[in-house]
């Protein structure tokens, strides 16, 4: 309703003030849902009929819409895909009997609470960012006609899907909500209408798509299989006891679609041609949240099997693969997609191991990351729009210019990395939790060191060196606030990850879940905490002095910056970070490692199958 509003109320302040009302909404209502954690419910219209009818109808609608835009663009993959996903469909509706209706229209658990409180908390904090962000976006398009009314419209309505899907327990309902976010990204990736959008965002619709056929393709088999959409009871481990694990891992290969597992990273990485509130929602809170949401859901039936041990090496391989490809990047932004991917891949890894801790590490890692990922997705944003550029190495400095997002970018990177923050402890918890895999912890260890160098090399180049224009920038409140918010978040959130564990855990499994070592992380956090702001005091200052140039062995020269080297020639003396792209390139990895990870995504259905 109120992106509704948006679209009709065009007047920028009334579009503000409906954005931070629903913001406020939301968080309240995600605050209240914890508060009564675990709780099933049948709300009187998600539990009718109608609401069954509505959700049977989106499974034709928006695959139709995706055929006709397919068809317009005349792109093949979207018309295949959209095709395929009106014929499972069909199958579901006409060729086989009704599944027996869910006992609970809404089921809220740990899991689901943490995607509600992501989602609610994280989202709205980017909705809210997004205000000033896209106005002076449009500026810088230089737009006669503003498209605000219809981006928050999509803005909105993609938080309210997700929360839809975060607790529906029907499978159908599920499904109908799994294709709106589709449909949603694929509109915000193609909102600036370039070619370059454009192609981004066809790209996502079609993966997205075929996504989606494999989960229809599980639901089907599910309906056929067992006659039942309720998803709490379909998770129970003793129903899948000798029976086919092909739909489970059918659900699994939906969810590494959506999560952009590899190969299917570059859809991911094409979003980043949208606006920054964009990229912040599709990395943190939104699409691909929806992807290890559903590996986590099947969790429970994937311990000890064969298509969980697959799953578990796909994910710890995309962790490692991607994290080598971040430390290549020089983009920001791009730095941010590869790690984000890493991540997810670690999450999805927990989700195959699918023992109590390693589910424990995979719910407390999605929150984290989305708060951290949220935080460092805003700060480059805002550098953007501050520099002019996102490369790495025109940001180096950005201390003396912009001290808010500096350290806040910085305190981020940290948080990815450093004791006893909450990123690190869910790294920990995963690598115990693989020790039956040795591969997978091997590739969690290499693909963490890898995680550190990059963060490190990050965070250090904003903070040293001295940037052209030492003038402090003017940031606007809707800009600041939603960056410190998430700044405190994902801080806060390193401390409290043992009281997080325990709200977020059935309460069977607290005594067993990262149960050891939580009595030490208080007293971590303040002595951390304590180096932290005396290293970033120590760090910002900046020297009024003149740099003296390092001598580098030539003779002095008469020209600023340069020295006199071999054959008499003038050198000039730069500095920069080494990205090795000679090892760490993407022409070097991403062919060779998208080959192996489609490997294993075939042996995770093929294993199915046999």
């Amino acid at each position: 309703m109120a992106g509704l509003a948006c679209l009709v109320l065009k007047s920028p302040g009334v579009r503000s003030a409906l954005v931070l009302s629903t913001g406020a909404a939301l968080a309240v209502g995600a605050l209240g849902v914890a508060s009564q954690v675990p709780m099933t419910a049948n709300p009187g219209f998600l539990s009718s009929q109608t609401a069954l009818y509505i959700a049977e109808g989106a499974a034709f609608a928006l695959p139709i819409y995706f055929l006709i835009r397919g068809l317009m663009e005349k792109h093949v993959l979207v018309i295949v895909f959209a095709i395929a996903q009106l014929g499972l469909a069909a199958m579901s509706v006409f060729g086989l009997a009704a599944p027996a209706a869910a006992k609970s229209a809404v089921y809220c658990d740990g899991l689901s609470l943490a995607l509600v409180l992501v989602v609610s908390l994280v989202g709205s904090l980017i909705c809210i960012f997004a205000l000033p962000y896209m106005k002076h976006h449009e500026e810088h398009l230089h737009l006669k006609v503003t498209r605000q009314p219809g981006f928050f419209l999509i803005l909105l309505a993609f938080l309210g899907f997700m929360n839809g899907l975060a607790l529906s327990n029907d499978l159908r309902v599920f499904a109908a909500f799994y294709e709106a976010t589709t449909l949603c990204s694929f509109l915000l990736i193609g909102h600036d209408k370039t070619e370059e959008s454009k192609k981004s965002a066809f790209r996502a619709l079609w993966m997205n798509c075929m996504g989606g056929v494999f989960l229809h393709g599980g639901i089907v088999l599910i309906q056929k299989q067992f006659g039942m959409a309720d998803i709490h009871e379909l998770m129970n481990p003793t129903l899948w006891a000798g029976a086919s694990m092909l739909p489970i891992a059918l659900l699994a290969l939906a969810g590494c679609v959506k999560a952009a597992q590899m190969p299917f990273q570059s859809w991911l990485l094409g979003a980043m041609v949208a606006p920054t509130p964009v990229s912040a929602l599709l990395h943190s809170s939104t699409m691909v949240k929806v992807g290890v949401f559903v590996c986590l859901r099947l969790g429970p039936v994937l311990e000890s099997t064969t298509t969980g041990r697959v799953l578990a090496l796909v994910g710890a391989f995309t962790f490692f693969a991607t994290s080598a490809l971040a430390l290549g990047q020089s983009n920001a932004k791009k730095i941010l997609a590869y790690s984000t991917i890493a991540n997810l891949g670690l999450i999805i890894a927990c989700a195959g191991i699918g023992t109590p801790i390693a589910l424990a590490a995979g719910v407390v890692l999605l929150a984290i990351h989305a708060v951290t990922k949220g935080l460092l997705f805003l700060c480059v944003g805002d550098m953007e729009q501050t520099v002019g550029s996102r490369d790495l190495e025109d940001l180096r400095g950005l201390i003396s210019k912009s001290p808010v997002t500096a350290l806040a970018a910085s305190a981020g990177a940290m948080a990815m990395i450093l004791p006893p923050l909450g990123m690190l402890v869910g790294k920990w918890a995963a690598l115990e939790a693989a020790a039956a895999s040795p591969i997978a912890m091997v590739l969690i260890a290499l693909g963490s060191a890898l995680g550190v160098v990059c963060w490190v090399r990050f965070a250090g180049t904003l903070m040293s060196g001295q940037s052209i224009e030492a003038k402090t920038t003017h940031t606007s409140a809707l800009t600041s606030t939603p960056i410190l918010a998430m700044l405190a978040g994902a801080v806060g959130l390193g401390m409290a990850a043992p009281w997080f564990n325990a709200l977020l855990l059935p309460a069977s499994n607290i005594a067993t879940a990262l149960a050891g070592g939580w009595g030490l992380l208080p007293g971590l956090f303040i002595v951390a905490m304590l180096a932290w702001i005396i290293g970033m005091k120590v760090l910002g200052r900046q020297s009024a002095a003149t740099l003296a140039t390092p001598y580098i062995g030539g003779l002095p020269s008469v020209l600023k910056g340069t020295y006199v080297g071999p054959l008499g020639r003038n050198w000039t003396l730069t500095e920069g970070n080494e990205y090795a792209s000679e090892i760490f390139g993407e022409s070097k990895l991403t062919k060779f490692a998208g080959a192996l990870a489609g490997a294993l995504l075939l042996a995770l259905v093929g294993g199915a199958i046999i």
